[in-house]
């Protein structure tokens, strides 16, 4: 049995895949299993795989239908024979020296979970390598249980910069295997994010270690329509209220009036998101008035923050169901945003 299982979920990493593989197969910390998780890639991710599975007897490959990044990371946890667990994106990378400090950090402060910092990095990172500089990181630092609620679960609710992603840490895998109650309605978006509020909930010690160990490769599939995204951003406001109504009774109304903010901010990339669609103008219009007809939106344009965050315009909109208006927004946030995508995909093309 390993004392750390690494699990890569993988779905048309293309040849970026190799990259990551071998990044963790260079380990100084050899003592691992590396679990391949191909979710139905129509590339050559499940060969690459194959390949360095007849390479080294540490690797174990999955190769099952299409799921999406939830099941996909559930059926690798599930597999796995190691007390200790980090995932690692199929088109990202480590530092060679990433498991051997996670693991020691891990046993030497009897953490639950243990955080390192990141590296965001565009192409091959010779192109962009940008740090992650956020108070979080300013030294090491061990949170205790309650530190845990009210200062890193309070910033995944918040969105404060403490990351909410599950790459770049090491957990105790009996706290991933008694988590997941939030994921079941969610498709994709916050998936890593509603996880780990659930599992640092659970955690009764958490190590961060500034140190970077993780080079994650910006760019993703943002550019992509997402027809579930207004359902998810109706579910993640749903989960946050649960949570701080069991969590945080003493600060119940600020703390609603901030997710209120965050559900209408992201409402404004749903808009933008439709125009990556194919959908006629007219059909657009008549997406945009169902989503507005939804009654969460008296919550989310009735608070203060919501009337400080935003122009009267966009909450009068709202509240007029002024579909027009909301479609005009949204494209010109899409149309604002194609030079950005446009330079991002020659930058992944070249590198």
């Amino acid at each position: 049995m390993s004392s750390v299982s690494v699990i890569v979920p993988i779905y048309n990493a293309g040849n970026k895949l190799k990259k990551c593989i071998k990044s963790i197969l260079d380990q100084t910390f050899t003592d691992f299993e590396l679990i391949l998780v191909n979710d139905g890639s129509r590339d050559n991710s499940l060969d690459i795989c194959l390949k360095f599975g007849q390479k080294d007897k540490r690797i174990i490959i999955i190769d099952k239908h299409n799921e999406g990044s939830i099941p996909t990371r559930n059926k690798g946890v599930s597999v796995s024979k190691s007390e200790y667990i980090m995932f690692v994106d199929a088109d990202d990378w480590i530092e060679s020296t990433t498991i051997e400090l996670l693991y020691n950090e891990t046993l030497h402060c009897e953490s639950d979970i243990t955080v390192c910092n990141i590296y965001k990095v565009v192409g091959n990172g010779m192109l962009i390598k940008r740090k992650n500089n956020n108070k979080y990181f300013i030294g090491d630092r061990i949170y205790n249980k309650e530190e845990i609620r009210n200062e890193l679960v309070a910033a995944f609710i918040h969105a404060h910069p403490f990351p909410t992603s599950l790459y770049a840490k090491l957990y105790k895998k009996e706290l991933l295997l008694k988590s997941g109650k939030y994921l079941k309605d969610i498709s994709f978006m916050g998936d890593d994010l509603f996880y780990n509020i659930e599992v640092f909930l659970k955690a009764n010690k958490v190590k961060v270690i500034d140190k970077y160990l993780y080079y994650y490769r910006a760019g993703g599939n943002t550019s992509k329509y997402m027809p579930f995204l207004f359902a998810d951003t109706v579910k993640a406001y749903e989960i946050q209220k649960e949570v701080i109504g069991e969590y945080y009774q003493d600060s119940l109304k600020k703390r609603y009036d901030v997710i209120s903010v965050g559900a209408l901010n992201t409402f404004k990339t749903v808009l933008s998101n439709i125009f990556s669609s194919n959908l006629k103008e007219d059909k657009m219009k008549e997406l945009i008035m169902s989503y507005v007809c939804n009654d969460y939106f008296n919550e989310w344009i009735s608070t203060d923050y919501a009337k400080e965050y935003f122009p009267v315009e966009y909450l009068n909109a709202i509240q007029s169901k002024d579909a027009e208006y909301l479609f005009r927004l949204g494209q010109g946030m899409y149309k604002k945003n194609i030079p950005k995508k446009y330079l991002l995909s020659i930058i992944s093309k070249i590198s």
